[in-house]
């Protein structure tokens, strides 16, 4: 068995630590890059790591010329900073580029009104264009996220949902962070360059409609959830004002919308599937205690998501 070369941008996140250590366990030959100034301590000492600053593009150049995968991995507010890797790769032997997306795949006009959405992109067509092989992996909605706190409008701590357009009967694709850290180590640690390259690649872990979460809920609480409907008028009304002002609350108003209008099944094919992976159910997640926490958002981030349950 051939294992691919790999480096890994961005391994100190939420999701990227888990993926970075899943990549690792696999035994492939894993490389981390570095920013200047970030902790890379807490990596095994075998794993060979580098700080690189990515305006420096010689430095970058001389990081990857032992590499046949770079994948990003990095976060909402460095996904403009992976140009720098569509000007490297070209002058390396780098043979796939994985950039930073892990949601799902829309054009929509409405999707690249939203700031990450529409920087997520343009990374997409500078690397089409560069002529740079990519792979893209697509997630629809993280569970630790979705089902915890309000990004989507379900929290289940409280016993509320919220039914954003028809999201009371459309599906949401759904993956916990096990699961996609064991899928990035399943499709990047072996298989052949020439069965990745410029695809698009769906995981799917669990799918479920806002009507089977509130059930759900129901047996967890002993009582019905509390209901709240939002039409598809009021979340494209929020979610404009959401982009105007600038606030981080667009791209979750933005996902309600797709909920609501079946886009996020519709975004995550290509299925791959981890062998030998049991994959979670709603009640396992639910009613199982094996959902695990979502990265501290905040106080003010949690009032804000609190605050549009009515």
């Amino acid at each position: 068995m051939s294992f691919n070369r790999i480096a890994i941008y961005g391994h100190r996140g939420w999701a990227s630590s888990a993926i970075t250590n899943a990549l690792i366990a696999s035994h492939a030959l894993v490389k981390v890059l570095y920013r200047p100034g970030s902790d890379a301590s807490s990596l095994p000492s075998s794993v060979p790591r580098v700080e690189v600053d990515l305006d420096n593009q010689k430095q970058l150049i001389d990081a990857l010329q032992d590499i046949d995968i770079v994948i990003s991995l990095a976060g909402r507010e460095a996904v403009l900073k992976q140009h720098a890797f569509i000007k490297a790769i070209p002058s390396t032997n780098v043979k796939l580029f994985v950039p930073s997306d892990l949601a799902f795949r829309n054009y929509a006009e409405s999707a690249l009104r939203v700031p990450v959405l529409k920087a997520k992109f343009e990374v997409e067509e500078a690397a089409k264009e560069a002529k740079i092989p990519i792979t893209l992996v697509y997630v629809g909605s993280f569970a630790e996220s979705a089902l915890s706190i309000g990004i989507l409008g379900v929290d289940v701590p409280g016993n509320r949902v919220i039914f954003s357009g028809d999201s009371a009967n459309q599906q949401a694709n759904i993956c916990t962070r096990n699961y996609v850290a064991a899928a990035y180590a399943s499709i990047f640690a072996t298989t052949p360059l020439e069965q990745l390259q410029d695809r698009a690649i769906g995981l799917s872990e669990l799918r479920a409609t806002g009507k089977e979460i509130a059930a759900v809920l129901k047996k967890k609480h002993g009582a019905e959830p509390q209901i709240f409907r939002h039409s598809s008028e009021k979340i494209d009304n929020e979610l404009d004002k959401a982009i105007k002002s600038g606030s981080p609350m667009a791209l979750s108003w933005y996902c309600r919308k797709a909920w609501g209008e079946g886009l996020i099944v519709k975004g995550v094919n290509d299925l791959w599937e981890v062998e030998g992976y049991r994959k979670a159910t709603l009640e396992d997640l639910l009613l199982g205690g094996k959902l695990e926490p979502y990265r501290d958002v905040g106080p003010e981030m949690s009032k804000v998501f609190d605050s549009i349950f009515h």
